[in-house]
């Protein structure tokens, strides 16, 4: 499948998980506090699927998949039959009114906590955060930031994955200060280094963040030492062994895995004089690597690494809970800090994502696969759920905005400054989805 048609996959479905979920808050709540619902639609338009249930409430999906709605009985939208006044919307007091419309955003967290912890409790493998290369005229060179090293610590929050680290560093973007960073070089031990990240923003002509900063992800580069030594292989055969550690092959250094590996491959046929650690002694081991099978024809000779590429995250039930909440919280200050920092100017509006960001996002990580995929659902989730509750008119949080005026007031915001905030609701948020959408696809023509 190509990208395009994955990000239309993973797009469709993400939104038609999250928006399902969120209108399920909604209608969930309505229902329990005694409000009747017409309608529950995922998407809008003119409905392609619809079913109605005993209560008399239809759902439907419609061909627009961009949000979704309830219909509640509410004499404000139409005539109402006397039999249903009892369970009209605008008939409830204002506390029913706002624990519906704060169900919506609450629901989205609650799915956000569940994908974590339900991830959490999978025992997952995530790859150690490490830094392959290190950018000239940049914060990290500048620190003498080592390349080839794990980060373990940023700004004092221990970190065991790359995207726990992406979004550790995020947290300091545009922060007028100095960060720390605790980093274990390969075969050294830890040490912190302190970054300047005073002038960390977004730059003109490159548009990563990262090489912004200096540092560049891979995959992890141990050392040279030897873990496994398959039966039958030339390694066997010559004597190397487990525990052992190749320091050199025919006079040259080795002192990572992608090191020694890039000259064994290269070198099929061809007998290799390889320096040896061992039981901290120093042994000489002649070694032929043989042809591997396939048309790269590589050389081989049976090794596998000594060391480990990948931490496991894996709680039980109630830990994974309370990790999952843990994360979810962290993620709303994140956003909140993204925010205060746009508001402020300490960061650039072409940090904004829009629809075709979040396409590619969820394209990508459907073709990683599940687990990348949930965990990616549960970061858009909460950052839907905080964006209705933003005090915009159209959004939850404007309703929400209008319903604590009314118990402060003691009566209903008049319908003519409802209407107004509505315009001005539509008008803001049209804006910001043309604003989004304008730097989604410069980036894309980059």
């Amino acid at each position: 499948m190509t990208t395009a048609l994955w990000s239309i996959f993973g797009l469709l479905i993400l939104l038609g998980i999250l928006v399902t979920f969120h209108e399920w808050g909604h209608y969930w709540v309505a229902k329990k506090l005694g409000v009747k619902a017409l309608r529950f639609s995922v998407g809008f338009g003119k409905p392609i699927w619809s079913r109605y249930n005993k209560h008399g409430t239809e759902f439907c999906v419609a061909p627009i998949p961009l949000g979704g709605y309830v219909k509640f009985v509410d004499e404000r939208e139409g005539s109402v039959p006397e039999e249903d006044l009892p369970y009209a919307f605008n008939r409830q007091p204002v506390w029913k009114r706002i624990l519906i419309v704060l169900a919506g955003p609450m629901a989205n967290f609650l799915l956000a906590i569940l994908i974590y912890a339900f991830v959490f409790m999978l025992g997952i493998a995530v790859s150690k955060p490490f830094v392959t290369d290190v950018y000239p005229n940049t914060p990290a060179a500048d620190a003498n930031f080592p390349a080839k090293s794990e980060i373990l610590e940023v700004g004092g929050e221990s970190v065991k994955s790359t995207q726990d680290t992406l979004f550790a560093f995020l947290d300091h973007i545009g922060d007028d200060t100095q960060l720390d960073v605790l980093v274990k070089p390969v075969g050294q031990e830890p040490q912190t280094v302190t970054l300047n990240i005073s002038e960390w923003q977004e730059p003109e002509e490159q548009r990563d963040l990262f090489k912004a900063l200096g540092v560049d992800f891979g995959a992890y580069d141990g050392p040279a030492l030897i873990g496994v030594v398959a039966e039958n292989m030339p390694a066997a055969k010559a004597g190397l062994k487990q525990g052992d550690t190749i320091l050199s092959i025919d006079g040259v250094a080795t002192p990572y895995w992608s090191t020694m590996g890039a000259i064994i491959e290269q070198s099929a046929d061809k007998p290799l004089e390889l320096e040896v650690l061992r039981d901290q002694e120093t042994v000489s081991i002649r070694v032929t690597p043989e042809r591997r099978g396939g048309s790269d024809g590589a050389g081989v000779i049976g090794i596998g690494a000594g060391f480990q590429s990948f931490n496991t995250i894996d709680y039980g039930f109630f830990e994974a809970i309370g990790k999952g909440s843990e994360e979810t919280w962290q993620m709303v200050e994140r956003i909140t800090s993204f925010l205060g920092k746009l508001v402020t100017g300490k960061l650039s509006v072409k940090n904004i994502g829009g629809p075709v960001g979040i396409a590619q996002g969820a394209g990508q990580t459907a073709e990683a696969g599940m687990v990348a995929f949930l965990l990616y659902l549960a970061m858009i989730s909460v950052n839907l759920g905080f964006v209705n509750l933003l005090p915009i008119p159209m959004l939850d949080g404007g309703h929400l905005m209008y319903y604590l005026a009314e118990l402060v007031r003691g009566k209903p915001v008049s319908e003519r400054i409802m209407e107004l905030g509505m315009r001005v609701g539509i008008i803001l948020l049209l804006t910001l989805m043309a604003v989004a959408l304008f730097f989604d696809i410069d980036r894309l023509n980059q």
